[in-house]
């Protein structure tokens, strides 16, 4: 049995848009990515693992809230530098309906980092 000619272009054209349309499509987790919006927050380390880092973000030298990130994107020779009491910014998203922040960055913060611009004339 033998498709005529006039069927097989058709559909062969249109195997042909199917597969490059498929090809092209991005895929489910980077659409997901693309959805989640990014955060970035400042925090201090309360405990660090390979896999797992709890922050406890402050505001005002007041523990306003305490976040758990997960470190399964930050490659282990970053994060071996990074101790408890450390001060940290987190840069990453919320993967719903999970609770974790997914870290994309994080990065110490110097303990003695100026809190006031080097202009601003010291309160007597």
């Amino acid at each position: 049995m033998t498709i005529p000619r006039s069927v097989a272009r058709p559909a062969l054209g249109l195997v042909v848009v199917a597969v490059t349309t498929l090809l092209s499509a991005p895929t489910a987790e980077a659409q997901t990515t693309q959805a989640e919006p990014i955060l970035s927050f400042e925090g201090r380390v309360t405990s660090v693992s390979p896999r797992e880092m709890l922050v406890a973000a402050e505001r005002g030298g007041v523990v306003v809230d305490v976040v758990m990130v997960d470190l399964a994107r930050i490659p282990q020779s970053e994060t071996r530098q990074i101790a408890q009491d450390d001060i940290v910014v987190v840069v990453g998203f919320i993967r719903r309906p999970g609770h974790k922040v997914i870290a994309t960055s994080v990065q110490p913060v110097s303990r003695w980092f100026p809190t006031s611009p080097a202009w601003e004339r010291p309160v007597p």
